[in-house]
């Protein structure tokens, strides 16, 4: 073991020099832990007491790992310019559509490309809103009640219809205040009792 950490030492040593200054533009460093997974880094690990410290590929988040924690490090030719730059094409704040995930999630995946998989949450094929087809979809509502996303999937066809088992979504109504019922303009007559 002390033999490897000092073969490595000696590895990074000579990796560090000036003269393989050129060699490392073009190359990253793969770290290879003891429990079989693996790290890249930008810069080689450089030996500090008991641990190995480098900047990790590709944000260049300092990292310090116990030198018993290292199996070997090795060099890699750093990855092409494309698969970096799909991933920084990416604006923060952008809505990223994962799909389902978890248990099941291969059978939902295979029904959603029958059904039109590039639709938002909510939405059916014509346009509709999935929950209600008799009327058109309103991404303010029928996003946040999808079955499969956020509701357990139906058991029959009539499951998760408006009107027959959700409500019917809010119309102009306003709550004035937590716990108060909502109130709006007045439509039609006020509701009576049956005689």
């Amino acid at each position: 073991m002390k033999l490897t950490i000092r073969i490595l030492l000696v590895s990074l040593a000579l990796a560090a020099s000036p003269r393989g200054a050129a060699a490392s533009d073009a190359m990253i460093y793969r770290v290879e832990l003891a429990d079989g997974s693996a790290l890249l880094a930008r810069t080689p690990p450089v030996a500090h007491g008991t641990r190995l410290v480098f900047s990790r590929h590709p944000d260049g988040a300092l990292v310090s790992l116990k030198r018993t924690d290292v199996k070997r490090v090795a060099t890699a030719p750093l990855p092409t310019a494309t698969a970096t730059s799909v991933v920084r094409s990416v604006k923060p704040g952008t809505l990223i559509m994962l799909g389902p995930t978890g248990e099941g999630a291969g059978a939902a995946i295979t029904a959603a490309k029958g059904a039109g998989s590039n639709l938002p949450p909510g939405e059916a094929a014509d346009g509709r809103a999935l929950l209600n087809p008799s009327r058109d979809y309103r991404p303010e509502w029928d996003s946040r009640q999808v079955p499969g996303m956020n509701l357990a999937l139906p058991a029959s066809a009539g499951d998760y219809r408006e009107g027959m088992t959700f409500a019917y979504p809010p119309g102009t109504a306003v709550q004035t205040a937590p716990g108060q019922p909502p109130t709006g303009v007045p439509s039609g007559e006020p509701p009576k009792s049956p005689r």
